[in-house]
């Protein structure tokens, strides 16, 4: 039977909650973009919501007008934000410096604390901030992992929930355009999908690769793409707001991460129906799993022969873009991730699980 699509609060559901949704951060993202989806649903359910953080313009064009947002670009800035808000019945915190703001406030704002762990490692880069995190890591409620990879890569428990995306319009799949909707920094592995479409010969036949994304690899990729000979067809177009236009406009998603802990683009790719060609590795394995065209991690030339496989036949395309669409509606549905998120706040406001006082 396939998973309920609510919109409204499911029958029998207890009082509205108040639930303070926050990230220290001026910018807008994959996570931002995250926080305004759930927020949205959340309120449309009459829960009271308020935002805290990101970019203040972008996040007041994605949030609804149910919605608070409070901009919060320190700790300082989001933890008052959180002592303004000592009636909340939870508090939901993304990242490292909004579990820290969060722990800063709780003596005087006690709301649960509930964090997402966006990335496969644990809490602190540096001996003081581990130690920070243990003390940080003592206030938390309940640890939430984005994927299995994740959950597996982290000390202590967790509870797996996947993030979910909109349901999308199945992507025509006409335009010889491949994409890479990524951050441009080492840990995506940018220069293994520039030098996929260097060895694809895909720009010979018209097609042209977009890179959707900044980061301080830029320099160096353009470089990288004027060296192989394709500068001429790649275009880097930098932070793109509306990615949802950037996905109808795509034939395929190139990404080479070797260690994506989720891949949020990823999946809203699957919701277009947009074929995904992925490193076979971190999350990938679990989102695009065996219904994309997965490649060993660094391998360029596979990626290559894949993209080419995807490119040549549009058929084949549609055949493998209306698979991942059914799998992000199986496994990835925003609805069916914020019914599980729900609960999950409802229990901890309600003290199950709680941490020990």
């Amino acid at each position: 039977m396939p998973p309920s699509r609510r919109t409204t609060a499911p029958p029998g559901a207890d009082r509205p909650l108040r639930i303070v949704q926050v990230v220290r951060s001026d910018a807008f993202a994959g996570v931002e973009r995250y926080m305004c989806q759930v927020a949205d649903l959340l309120a449309s359910r009459g829960h009271q919501v308020v935002v805290v953080g990101g970019d203040p313009e972008r996040m007041r064009v994605e949030l609804g007008k149910r919605v608070e947002h409070v901009p919060a670009s320190s700790v300082g800035q989001a933890v008052r934000a959180l002592l303004g808000r000592r009636d909340a019945d939870i508090v939901h915190a993304h990242m490292t410096a909004a579990e820290t703001a969060a722990w800063l406030a709780h003596p005087v704002q006690r709301a649960p604390i509930v964090a997402t762990r966006h990335f496969a490692s644990d809490r602190g880069s540096s001996a003081p901030a581990r130690m920070l995190s243990r003390l940080v890591s003592r206030s938390i409620s309940s640890d939430i992992a984005i994927s299995r990879f994740v959950a597996d890569s982290i000390a202590g428990p967790s509870v797996l929930l996947y993030s979910g995306v909109p349901d999308r319009e199945q992507s025509p799949l006409d335009a010889p355009t491949v994409v890479m909707l990524q951050r441009l920094t080492t840990e995506k592995a940018p220069s293994v999908g520039v030098l996929a479409w260097s060895e694809s010969g895909l720009a010979s036949m018209g097609w042209r690769l977009v890179l959707a994304g900044g980061g301080g690899l830029h320099d160096e990729l353009v470089a990288q793409a004027r060296r192989l000979g394709v500068s001429e067809s790649v275009d880097f177009v930098g932070l793109v707001a509306d990615t949802d236009r950037l996905l109808d406009r795509s034939s395929i998603v190139l990404a080479p991460a070797p260690g994506e802990p989720f891949g949020l683009s990823v999946v809203e790719a699957m919701a277009h129906g947009v074929p995904v060609v992925a490193a076979a590795g971190g999350a990938h394995l679990e989102t695009v799993g065996d219904d994309g065209l997965l490649f060993p991690p660094g391998d360029a030339s596979s990626a290559a022969r894949a993209l080419v496989e995807l490119a040549t036949d549009r058929g084949h395309r549609l055949e493998v873009g209306a698979a991942l669409r059914r799998r992000q509606r199986r496994l990835f549905s925003l609805i069916d991730h914020v019914d599980s998120l729900e609960q999950l706040y409802r229990d901890q406001a309600a003290g199950v699980g709680a941490p020990p006082a």
